[in-house]
């Protein structure tokens, strides 16, 4: 079985990876984590300063770093939990949605796990939520954990 887990930066990630964790899975199951950044739309370019251009790329690569270092996080945590599998993990740019369900496509998974922040009203129509946009357009199942930790 191949599982796609997809995260993001909050605490409800490792909630995902507890309930992956928890999970008894077929010998020989994948497990693929990953993690979606989404580019910095460039509004206004031509108004930026150079020291501000410069202070923007830095930024992104320290928060590219940093999402690096908790998706590897969680390849060692899941990977030690179930040992007989084989886990790898990524960061991917692009649009968080649509690199989802193309990341699942393309490497064939059985599964998405993914959390849920549970949003409602007026933050939902602003930020969509992401776990019911790939419910909706996914071609495998999908295991959407509620995140009970306050981030």
């Amino acid at each position: 079985m191949k599982v796609l887990i997809a995260v993001d930066e909050s605490q409800g990630a490792q909630e995902v990876i507890d309930a992956v964790e928890a999970r008894t899975w077929p010998e020989n199951s994948q497990f693929r984590i990953i993690n979606v950044v989404e580019p910095v739309a460039y509004f206004g370019s031509e108004i930026i300063t150079p020291a501000a251009a410069e202070q923007v790329v830095a930024a992104e690569r320290e928060c590219l770093e940093l999402r690096k270092k908790h998706v590897e996080q969680l390849v060692q945590s899941l990977q030690n939990a179930i040992q007989s599998s084989v886990v790898s993990g990524d960061v991917l740019s692009g649009e968080i949605r649509q690199t989802i369900i193309e990341e699942s496509n393309i490497w064939d998974a059985d599964l998405i796990f993914l959390g849920t922040h549970q949003r409602a009203g007026i933050s939902k129509l602003f930020l969509g939520s992401v776990s019911e946009s790939i419910a909706k357009r996914s071609n495998c199942s999908i295991d959407i954990v509620k995140n009970h930790r306050k981030n």
